[in-house]
């Protein structure tokens, strides 16, 4: 049996969309207007929506619209109600991000197919086994895997996989990326980022305090352009069942070349063409570039994954690649017809009867006007055969046509042509839906939001986050009612804790098989000394769930910011969470007033703002080698300073590298107004911060109603997105 795998292709407008199936794609993932993460991108209306599926289905072609942002309570009835629109119009997945909205779609759309998006950080075994429970039907895997990675992935998971193979690539785990949000103001997790990962930006040692090399105003951050070509073969041998080319925010040209550079390949699998192979990919190359590598999925030494560049470059040949492309950017294209047969009878004093059959669906029909006879003008077989192989405004081409008639018959020409219509419309009709499914009643606000519990009178308490041995000597009981531990500190300074206050292992929102290991080896010894365990990712989830006794707290890397994200994690057996760092005071306040499970806010951090597998100090000192990271000199010495001499710390950690915000996200000051919306816990990370004790201080008097001297520095914090809206 020939080994295949699904091309899925992106369509940011409606050009895009016709390139992307007439150039041979197997389904197709565009946005809606509102709830999607490419909002800069044309996307559809509610009418287009439905003609686009209209045409994909009857080209064989599968319809997956995207729902991948994060939701606000304010925001998710409409989306929900969105989803029941996509259900009714034959859409066949939507792309989800939000727990909360794919708790609401599998409660009341359970019919409705959902995948995944690569935006919920999905990057092994435990974090695609989270999903079983709620019948997912795929997993969009973050980029970040290697082949062996996948292969392991997919042996412990009967869900289908999905990775990404071709296009631009985030510099940081996607949905995991608050940099364009806190410097921008535009959440990427709401699908506006602004690309602060291609700016320009300097490496700064804070030791000797002077830029470092010759690297001033390089984009360092970003990357080049993903392109796995022939690697498809090794996704395909590893299980993978769709493979997902990016480029929503590009034009036809750029679609149909890289859909047909891939449908080569897969139609090709044992027999490629090599000159041809490689006439298409220059062919691809032409429509956009930043340099391409293929580096993550058979990682390299040699294969630089940084671009030192923020914008791309397109081929000498791109004028006639556009003028080439532009028969399949048409809804009539000549491409990807479907085979149609007539079969015409004609009778003296009888309609006409046409009976049209496309491979599927066969339908008959009948002429108003009956056929009668004429010796001068009667209907010869040229005359039909032409009338009937009209067919340039639809998508069928004759494959056949047999012709029944009686002597001297006669038929006017416009009869002939309206059967014609009148059966290539239905057929269309026929071939347009695939699921026969019910109507929906749209959902209200009310029905939706019924909760009998509310939440109140809640006594706030302090959680602080150590990071050092040191920083155990802060842990004062009357203050401090639980701390975090990393998981890589030395426990035997929990013999300082104060038996009083709560201990959670905390455990970071990207893992590796290695940790896990350590995990698993070390579970007696976590139950012994924690109460609970802080876990930032779904996979950590599941793993603790499965192997451990301690209670689960989600931390903020959730991006929690709905009431039916904390019902989801509850129901999975959470017993709190932390609110996104994207949150408002209004999301908080209708959260707490509906969940009964225990919340937290950041009261006090320096945000991450993002977490990468590469490392931009790679470029600085030329290193091949991510083995000995927690050797290297540079691995915290170094900060990224921007174009407005702003600078963010860089900490190399675990082969991962951590980018954090230049200033403190806060409460202080404001944490009143936070007080009287029941909050459990306010957090406090003692990382970066020189003055914590100050901190603690300040925080803990002021949710205890007492104001204090401003500990502040001026202008060198922020509120974040706590007392305004996000984008």
């Amino acid at each position: 049996m020939k080994k295949t795998i699904e091309l899925l292709a992106p369509a940011g407008s409606i050009e895009s969309f016709y390139a992307a199936v007439n150039s041979g794609a197997d389904s197709v993932y565009l946005g809606g207007k509102s709830f999607n993460a490419r909002q800069n991108s044309q996307n559809f209306d509610n009418d287009e929506l439905m003609d686009i599926v209209r045409y994909s289905h009857n080209k064989g072609v599968k319809v997956y619209v995207t729902l991948n942002t994060v939701l606000k309570d304010a925001e998710i009835v409409d989306a929900l109600n969105f989803a029941v629109f996509l259900y009714e119009i034959d859409v066949d997945a939507v792309i989800v991000q939000d727990l909360g909205l794919l708790y609401l779609i599998k409660k009341y759309i359970p019919d409705l197919d959902v995948n995944m998006s690569t935006q919920a950080a999905i990057y092994d075994e435990y974090g695609v086994n989270f999903f079983d429970k709620y019948k997912v039907k795929k997993v969009i895997l973050a980029r970040e895997l290697s082949l062996p990675q996948l292969k392991e992935i997919t042996k412990n998971t009967t869900i289908d996989l999905e990775v990404f193979m071709h296009g631009a690539l985030c510099a940081c785990y996607s949905g995991q990326c608050y940099m364009s949000s806190f410097l921008g103001g535009r959440s990427g997790n709401r699908g506006k980022c602004a690309q602060p990962c291609r700016l320009n930006y300097s490496f700064f040692d804070k030791e000797a305090a002077n830029l470092i090399g010759d690297f001033e105003e390089t984009p360092l951050l970003s990357m080049k352009d993903f392109k796995a070509g022939e690697t498809i073969y090794d996704l395909i041998d590893a299980g993978i069942k769709a493979v997902k080319i990016e480029g929503r925010m590009k034009g036809p040209e750029y679609t149909s070349s890289v859909v047909e550079y891939y449908r080569y390949l897969i139609d090709n699998y044992e027999n490629v063409n090599k000159g041809y192979l490689n006439a298409l990919e220059n062919k691809a190359i032409s429509t956009f570039s930043r340099g391409y590598t293929n580096s993550y999925l058979k990682p390299s030494p040699e294969d630089e994954m940084f671009a030192k560049t923020s914008s791309g470059v397109k081929g000498e040949d791109i004028g006639e690649i556009v003028e080439e492309v532009k028969d399949k950017a048409q809804e009539f294209s000549e491409f990807r017809r479907n085979d149609v047969e007539f079969d015409i009878v004609l009778k003296v004093g009888e309609p006409v009867v046409l009976t049209a059959f496309d491979g599927k669906n066969k339908i008959v029909v009948k002429s108003k006007e009956l056929c009668e006879t004429s010796e001068k003008n009667p209907a010869t077989d040229e005359i039909i055969t032409e009338q009937i192989s009209k067919l340039g405004s639809t998508i069928y081409k004759l494959k056949k046509l047999s012709i029944q008639k009686d002597e001297g018959v006669f038929i006017r020409k416009s009869t002939l042509n309206q059967i014609r219509r009148d059966a290539t419309e239905q057929l269309y009709e026929l071939g347009a839906y695939i699921y026969s499914r019910p109507d929906l009643d749209e959902f209200s606000q009310n029905a939706l939001f019924n909760f009998e519990y509310k939440k109140s009178g809640v006594k706030p308490s302090l959680s602080l986050k150590i990071n050092s041995v040191e920083d155990v000597e802060l842990i004062d009981p009357v203050k401090i009612k639980r701390v975090y531990v990393p998981y890589d500190l030395d426990f035997e300074c929990l013999n300082n804790i104060n038996d009083n206050v709560e201990k959670y292992l905390y455990i970071p929102n990207i893992v590796s098989k290695a940790q896990y290991s350590s995990f698993e080896k070390n579970m007696k010894t976590y139950d012994k000394l924690f109460d609970g365990v802080c876990v930032n990712n779904v996979g950590s989830f599941n793993f603790f769930k499965q192997k451990s006794k301690l209670k689960i707290h989600c931390g903020s890397f959730f991006n929690l910011i709905n009431t039916f994200t904390a019902e989801l994690l509850k129901e999975q057996g959470a017993e709190g969470f932390t609110f996104s760092v994207e949150a408002n005071i209004r999301d908080i306040q209708s959260v707490t007033a509906n969940v009964d499970i225990k919340s937290e806010i950041v009261s006090h951090a320096y945000v991450q703002m993002m977490v990468m597998k590469n490392c931009p100090m790679s470029v600085l000192k030329n290193c091949k080698n991510q083995i000995d990271c927690n050797k290297c000199e540079y691995r915290s010495k170094i900060s990224l300073k921007d174009r407005k001499g702003v600078h963010f710390n860089i900490e190399r950690e675990n082969r991962l590298s951590h980018i954090y915000n230049s200033v403190p996200l806060t409460l202080i000051g404001k944490t009143d107004d936070f007080v009287r919306s029941n909050i459990d816990y306010y957090f406090v990370d003692t990382k970066w911060e020189e003055d914590i004790e100050d901190i603690i201080d300040a925080l803990y008097c002021e949710i205890n109603g007492v104001q204090t001297s401003n500990v502040l520095r001026e202008n060198n914090f922020t509120r974040g997105h706590y007392l305004k809206n996000i984008l």
